[in-house]
C-alpha cells in the first residue's frame, strides 16, 4: 500500500477530514514550509505528551502528510 493509499484509508477509517486553507496556502512551495514547521511542532507536542504516557492518535501527522501533499480543502474566501 503505498502512502497516499494509507493517507485515504485512514481518512475512511477514521472519519478525518482535512481541513480548509487558502488557496496560497496551497501553492506547492508554501505548503511544504507548512508541513516542516507544522511536522516540527507535531513532534514537540507528540513527544511531551509521549513522555506523560499518552499515545498520540496519529491524526496530527494524518494532516501534516496531508498539507505537503496538497490535500487540503478549499476554503470559502
Amino acid at each position: 500500500m503505498t502512502d497516499d493509499e494509507q493517507w485515504e484509508k485512514d481518512s475512511r477509517d477514521f472519519g478525518w477530514e482535512m481541513p480548509r486553507a487558502a488557496w496560497w496556502k496551497r501553492l506547492p512551495v508554501i505548503r511544504r514550509f507548512r508541513a516542516a514547521f507544522a511536522a516540527a511542532h507535531v513532534n514537540q507536542h507528540n513527544a511531551f505528551w509521549t513522555s506523560l504516557g499518552s499515545i498520540p492518535s496519529g491524526y496530527d501527522r494524518w494532516v501534516v502528510y496531508g498539507i505537503a501533499t496538497g490535500k487540503e480543502r478549499p476554503s470559502h474566501d
